[in-house]
This record gives structure tokens, C-alpha cells and sequence, in this order.
């Protein structure tokens, strides 16, 4: 839609396939991404196998374009996503900004399962010269998120916060992997992770973060933070199948219930401190 936004509104089925987008990238520099928006009102469900893209456009003359909002509601179905990506635009020459990343909801206002199909992009655009990079967006789940296949979803370097507010779990039988990257922003965990029968996570990595929040159990292969500039918090058991174990690297590790590695490794790097409760 070249800027433009995407508004559908439907009853009971929103229905994208394989191998088609929506795109309402911006098609002249620095022009702001269109918002998508996806509302099922009645008991249905938002089925996306296509992508969707409201990247703000990159500029050579001055700050590059917002990535657009992308929203997704029901009023009581399921959703299934692909990728999505919201990314602001860069600045490609002189001292100027990137563009602001668009925020990605997705709520079924249920507690129905959202299952992820494939990668989400909020990432700020990148700066040019003395310029200031993009702010990511944030990407809220608000209700039980499955992992359908290996999963990557970033904020980029900048803010932008990575939100589970329900449970999270892999595809039954195939412990499928989880890549976080929030630049300067948070992850939060609400619900347990890998609970269900036979779905506990593969390897979850996270890239970076300031603050990092597991308020349930915990069950992967293995959890791994290589960067962090906050706190991260377990609150719950934390259950791991892998060698690699539980390492985690950030400034203040506080561990608040009992870990499990089943023979792999623990090892926690703090530059302020390490608390076990």
C-alpha cells in the first residue's frame, strides 16, 4: 500500500496464503510504513501464512521512515503467524536517524493459542554518521504461545521489549528453539515455559537484554543469555535436558527457585551479583 494502512476486520476467518505478503512499505525515502490491522470480532480465527512487512523506508537526505504497527485481534479464536516484520527505515548518508520499529500485538482475548510459524522483526533502523539509531518496537503475546518450528524474534540493539504474558511452549515432540534479541529492552516470561506434556523448548537463547523475567518453571534443552545490562530473574524451577545447560551472562543474576541441568553445565557470569535465594 506504499504507506498506507491495512485495516481487516472480519467475523470469523482472516485467511493469508503461502507465498503472498501485505507489504505497506513506504515507497518514497523516509516515508513511515503503514499499520496493519487484523480484528476477528466474532469466534474465528486469523490464519496467516504469508507475511506481513510495514518496514519504514530508508533514507539518503534525513531520518528514515517508521515501521508500522502491527496489531492482531480476536474476540475469542486462535491465531497463526508468520513473519512479520516492522522494522525501521535507515539513514544511509550525512548524520541523521533511523526510523522507530513498529510495536506487534497479538491478543486473542481468550487465552487461545497463537502459534508461531516463523520470524518477528522490530528492529530500529540503523543510524548514519552522528545520527541516532531507531528505537525498536514491542512484541506482546498476551495469551499461550506455541512454537510451530525454530523461532528468532529481535528488537534489535535499541529499546523494544519481548513479552510473553501466558504460557509458552514448543510443538509437541519436537522441542523446537527459541532466539530473543532486545537490544536495550526487556523480556518477561509470565506463564511457565515448556510445561506441556512433551513441549518443553529446545535450546532459548538470549541474545541480548537489560532485564530478563521468568516468573513460572522453566523447561528447555538448554538456556543460554549472552548479554545483558539488568537483572535476570528466575523465579521458577528451572528444568534443562542439554549439555550446554543454564549460562547466563548479564550484571545481576538473582535465582529465586531450585535448577536442574540433568548433567550440564551451570555457569553464571555477574558483573554486580550472583543471588540464590
Amino acid at each position: 500500500t506504499s504507506g498506507g494502512v491495512v485495516d481487516l476486520n472480519a467475523t470469523t476467518l482472516v485467511d493469508l496464503a503461502t507465498g503472498e505478503s501485505i507489504t505497506t512499505t513506504g515507497d518514497t525515502a523516509g516515508e513511515a510504513g503503514g499499520a496493519i490491522d487484523i480484528d476477528v470480532s466474532g469466534t474465528g480465527t486469523v490464519n496467516l501464512v504469508g507475511s506481513l512487512d510495514t518496514s519504514g523506508a530508508a533514507n539518503a537526505t534525513g531520518d528514515g521512515g517508521a515501521g508500522g504497527a502491527v496489531t492482531i485481534d480476536t474476540n475469542n479464536g486462535t491465531v497463526s503467524v508468520t513473519t512479520i516484520t516492522t522494522d525501521g527505515g535507515a539513514a544511509t548518508a550525512n548524520n541523521d536517524n533511523g526510523g522507530d520499529a513498529g510495536d506487534v500485538t497479538i491478543d486473542t482475548n481468550s487465552g487461545n493459542t497463537i502459534t508461531l510459524n516463523g520470524a518477528i522483526s522490530a528492529a530500529g533502523g540503523a543510524l548514519s554518521g552522528a545520527g541516532t539509531a531507531g528505537a525498536g518496537g514491542d512484541v506482546m503475546f498476551a495469551d499461550p504461545v506455541v512454537l510451530a518450528t525454530g523461532i528468532t524474534i529481535t528488537t534489535g540493539a535499541t529499546a523494544g521489549n519481548i513479552a510473553f504474558q501466558s504460557t509458552l511452549d514448543s510443538e509437541a515432540n519436537e522441542a523446537n528453539t527459541l532466539s530473543l534479541t532486545a537490544g536495550t529492552g526487556n523480556i518477561t516470561f509470565t506463564g511457565a515455559v515448556g510445561s506441556g506434556a512433551t513441549q518443553a523448548l529446545g535450546a532459548v537463547t538470549i541474545v541480548s537484554a537489560a532485564n530478563v523475567t521468568a516468573s513460572s518453571t522453566f523447561e528447555a534443552a538448554s538456556l543460554t543469555q549472552t548479554a545483558g545490562t539488568g537483572t535476570t530473574m528466575l523465579d521458577g524451577v528451572v528444568t534443562t535436558t542439554a549439555a550446554a545447560g543454564v549460562n547466563l551472562t548479564t550484571a545481576t543474576i538473582d535465582i529465586d527457585a531450585s535448577v536442574t541441568t540433568s548433567g550440564g553445565v551451570v555457569d553464571l557470569n555477574a558483573t554486580t551479583l550472583v543471588d540464590l535465594a
